[in-house]
């Protein structure tokens, strides 16, 4: 008589096999090195090259900004530092022309005046 075809050939266990097995096969063509590279960057050299100049101008770009971020916080730092010393000065001015009595004061309200500037000057 004939051949008989068996039931497992061509069916689902088959298809779910070979899905496994193509799965397997990248995955240990994407692990396997030559050369001390990676596979996939031997046979793509282009797509290694493209990560590793993403991974350069990220980094590039990084530097930029931290550069950037230090350089604006010094100079406002040095803008701060500057109103304070020009408000020190100016407050010292106000005290020394009040304390050269032209501005008519009298000597309480000059007191009151240095107490509230001097209060000020802490703050």
């Amino acid at each position: 008589m004939g051949k008989k075809k068996s039931a497992g050939k061509g069916g689902l266990g088959s298809i779910f096999l070979t899905i496994i097995k193509v799965l397997l096969f990248l995955f240990l063509l994407a692990n396997f090195c030559y050369d001390g590279k990676p596979l996939w960057k031997n046979i793509i050299p282009s797509a290694g090259q493209a990560v590793e100049k993403s991974e350069k101008a990220i980094k590039k770009e990084t530097e930029k900004a931290v550069k950037f971020a230090s350089e604006t916080a010094d100079d406002a730092k040095k803008a701060a530092d500057k109103a304070v010393k020009e408000t020190k000065k100016t407050v010292e001015d106000a005290t020394d022309s009040l304390k050269s009595g032209a501005s008519g004061i009298s000597e309480k309200d000059e007191k009151e005046l240095e107490e509230l500037i001097e209060k000020n000057i802490k703050k």
